[in-house]
């Protein structure tokens, strides 16, 4: 728990209904509510797919890819304006939130232009036009949010009380059928905000999971676009 980066999570079985994963820094044990080809439980109706199957992964968690889908052979990445469905929110979070959602569409679209993964990576349509030939459409939704406390942190912020929360869905499409959904949850995960938290910021330490949650996914897609067919 004390050590900066990424820790993999429980994930469900392929042919079983989601159980609860044991207790980590980026646990998340709200299972998605619709159903996709496989038996594993799929995103929610937001996010609903075509023919994709879940596929395990120690860091962005739940990750369902359509059959033989790479994330190669494309020429532009269009990254859209995040979105937020977050039921549960506290007035006190509503600043953070309009915040956070700015900072994950520039994290994402950073992550995957250093990883030199699409030949364009925009954030407006504009952007991506240009480039012609195949693009990809990637939609974002903040599905779970918590601002976090400093109070909190300073006491018992080693074992996760008062760290900001985030979950997010991602769906990305080619030609307007789903081709890759993941949801990821980040809250505090670094070992600063584990061993620090009380004299920290709350967007500081949500900063930190943003970016630390865009690089996982540029290192699936990449692990993704390497892997044997």
């Amino acid at each position: 728990m004390l050590m900066t980066g990424c820790t993999p999570a429980s994930t469900p079985s392929p042919m079983a209904e989601t159980p609860a994963p044991a207790p980590s820094a980026k646990s998340d044990t709200a299972a998605p509510a619709t159903t996709a080809r496989s038996d594993t439980a799929a995103p929610a109706p937001s996010a609903v797919v075509d023919e994709v199957s879940f596929k395990e992964d120690p860091h962005l968690q739940r990750v369902w890819v359509a059959d033989g889908f790479r994330f190669t052979g494309y020429t532009a990445l269009l990254i859209t304006e995040t979105r937020a469905d977050v039921p549960k929110l506290d007035p006190d979070g509503v600043e953070n939130l309009e915040w956070a959602k700015g900072v994950l569409r520039d994290e994402l679209a950073m992550a995957l232009r250093t990883g030199g993964f699409f030949p364009v990576v925009g954030t407006r349509e504009a952007d991506v036009v240009p480039a012609g030939g195949k693009a990809l459409r990637l939609d974002n939704t903040i599905v779970e949010y918590e601002k976090g406390g400093g109070g909190a942190r300073f006491f018992a912020g080693l074992y996760g009380a008062g760290q900001p929360v985030i979950k997010v869905r991602g769906r990305m499409t080619a030609d307007n059928r789903s081709v890759f959904v993941f949801e990821a949850r980040r809250s505090g995960d670094t070992g600063l905000a584990r061993m620090f938290g009380g004299y920290r910021s709350d967007k500081d330490i949500q900063e930190e999971d943003i970016r630390d949650l865009a690089k996982d996914l540029a290192d699936f897609i990449d692990r993704t676009a390497k892997a044997q067919p």
